[in-house]
């Protein structure tokens, strides 16, 4: 078996193997100059032998005895003309100017189709989540507090027969959850939301009041909420369900074509507002004619039954927008989708 000996001396050969080569190498060298100064020294021509080459390297040729050189022409100068361009000038006072010019896009957005804005599903949140939400707006949207949904913490500034007017005049109203007589914002603002949910509008379309001022009241609404809650809150406006069609014979204000139109009109002030829409009419609304699901309606066909509330509540918590503080059911969506 081979010991420290045996290694140290297969490595002592090695070393001598590779100065001996080495020692060749240097030699080879030496031989290959000694043989380049040799040849030099023989193939050198000697002090003051001429150079044997037909015609000097560095002489001018000369020219032939009969032949006469003739001088060569000068290019005559042009006067007065300019060289021809392959671009054509371009007088750059037209548009290298820094003053304003009249606006050609339309920056607003038009014609917006709910469908197409609402926030799509994300995972699906805990309950936990909605123990930092209020919930603002009709008696639509108190059936969220009254039934058994599994939202015991969330908190609810919903009042019957309230349109968005109610809440911009901040007017006292019975909150039709608590049963308490309070003003929504005050109200609002103590609850210290991390999330609101606005459901608010088919009081208003009762009325049949005109969408532009249904949409200057609910535009400042929102800015109220801006000012009074803390900068980080987010907003959530949910879309106007659907009734049933045989509504519209006694509320003319509460066609279904028209709830339709509404939200457009809402899904548009979103984007304009930096909230995010919620289009719970695709759990609660046949999508042929946007009516109500008939599994869910109660007399009025207005208001949904516990089944409708519960199918909703499951609706708002699969989509939300991904946030770090949220808990969600399952794994979470940022390592799912890179987010």
């Amino acid at each position: 078996m081979s010991d420290f000996y045996t290694y140290r001396n297969e490595y002592a050969n090695r070393r001598r193997k590779r100065r001996f080569i080495l020692v060749l190498l240097v030699i080879l060298a030496l031989l290959c100059a000694a043989a380049g100064w040799f040849w030099h020294q023989n193939n050198a021509p000697s002090d003051g032998e001429p150079i044997t080459d037909a015609q000097p390297v560095d002489a001018e040729p000369t020219a032939s005895p009969d032949v006469t050189a003739s001088p060569e022409p000068t290019p005559e100068a042009v006067v007065g003309k300019t060289p021809d361009r392959i671009v054509q000038n371009v007088d750059t006072a037209v548009w290298n100017t820094s003053t304003a010019v009249e606006q050609t896009i339309d920056t607003e957005y038009l014609n917006t189709d709910h469908r197409m804005i609402g926030v799509p599903m994300l995972g699906s949140v805990t309950a936990k989540y909605f123990d930092t939400v209020t919930f603002v707006g009709d008696s639509i949207a108190s059936g969220l507090g009254i039934y058994q949904t599994g939202l015991p913490n969330a908190k609810f500034a919903t009042y019957t027969s309230a349109g968005v007017n109610s809440f911009v005049n901040n007017v006292t109203m019975k909150n039709a959850v608590t049963g308490n007589q309070e003003t929504p914002m005050e109200a609002i603002v103590a609850t210290q939301p991390d999330y609101v949910y606005i459901l608010v509008g088919t009081n208003n379309l009762v009325t049949q009041g005109g969408e532009e001022s249904f949409l200057a009241y609910y535009e400042r609404f929102i800015d109220m909420l801006r000012e009074q809650l803390n900068p980080g809150v987010i907003i959530y406006i949910q879309a106007i369900p659907g009734v049933q069609e045989t509504v519209v014979q006694t509320k003319p204000g509460l066609e279904n074509g028209r709830i339709s139109t509404v939200n457009d009109l809402l899904a548009n002030l979103a984007l304009r507002k930096g909230c995010y829409f919620v289009n719970i009419r695709e759990v609660l609304t046949n999508p042929a004619d946007g009516s109500q699901i008939d599994d869910y309606q109660v007399t009025d066909g207005v208001h949904f039954n516990a089944a409708g509330y519960r199918a909703w509540a499951e609706y708002l918590s699969t989509h939300t927008v991904w946030n770090r503080r949220s808990q969600y059911s399952g794994q979470n969506p940022y390592y799912i989708y890179g987010a």
